[in-house]
């Protein structure tokens, strides 16, 4: 469970005004693919989301606890409109619909989706995550902390400090397949002493990118850590 991210830079992107007329579902086995997940999703919400741009219609699953199935989008640059459903032959995107933008040289993406009441019409906002295996390698550890505490945390030797609202990368803590020790606090603003969250000991698998998410719990001050095991094949 683990995060740091380093600034990308941005390219031109392909106009977003196009019709979406064809639909499709893509095999796993594409070299340019994005997976996706519904993080804080609530009670009764979608269980899909379409990406569209670029005269395609990609349809992919927004699961809450792991990843989607990968599917496949085109190459270049893309800014993708985001809907809850198909548009029909000939049918505009709407203004105002949420956009993704993913840049030329990521051949991998993850889309992490957030409840964003204030759009009505797809209460949905995506962050898009760099997955390339160069940029995210074996291995590795992405933490993201969209609670109201900062994070510190050590695993085996390897110490990292997460803020509220920022994500961060962590090194592999060991270099072969076998068990850690963790141990991860968090600290509010003006409180500066820590409170734990975690002390354990977890598992390194060394062909698995891990990626831990810090939420906040309805009624309870202190943040939850829970995480998902991202496999790919070469």
């Amino acid at each position: 469970m683990h995060i740091p991210t380093s600034s990308l830079k941005t390219v031109p992107l392909i106009p977003l005004a196009l019709v979406c007329l064809l639909f499709i579902s893509l095999p796993v086995s594409a070299a340019r693919h994005v997976r996706a997940i519904f993080i804080l999703a609530p009670d009764q919400t979608v269980e899909k989301a379409v990406l569209c741009g670029g005269g395609l219609q990609i349809e992919i699953e927004l699961p809450r606890r792991n990843l989607s199935p990968a599917m496949e989008v085109p190459s270049g640059d893309l800014l993708l409109a985001v809907l809850p459903k198909a548009l029909a032959a000939g049918q505009q995107v709407p203004d105002g619909v949420p956009t993704v933008k993913i840049p030329e040289a990521w051949t991998r993406c993850l889309l992490l989706f957030f409840p964003d009441p204030a759009n009505k019409l797809f209460p949905v906002r995506v962050m898009p995550v760099n997955a390339s295996m160069a940029d995210f390698p074996k291995g590795h550890t992405l933490i993201y902390n969209v609670s109201q505490a900062s994070i510190r945390a050590k695993f085996g030797d390897r110490l990292v400090t997460v803020r509220s609202g920022a994500c961060g990368m962590l090194k592999p803590p060991i270099s072969k397949f076998g068990d850690y020790p963790v141990a991860i606090d968090c600290t509010f603003g003006g409180d500066p002493k820590p409170t734990a969250i975690c002390r354990s000991s977890w598992q390194n698998d060394p062909d698995a990118r891990q990626i831990l998410f810090v939420t906040d719990m309805p009624g309870n001050k202190v943040p939850r850590v829970w995480g998902i095991l991202d496999r790919q094949e070469e």
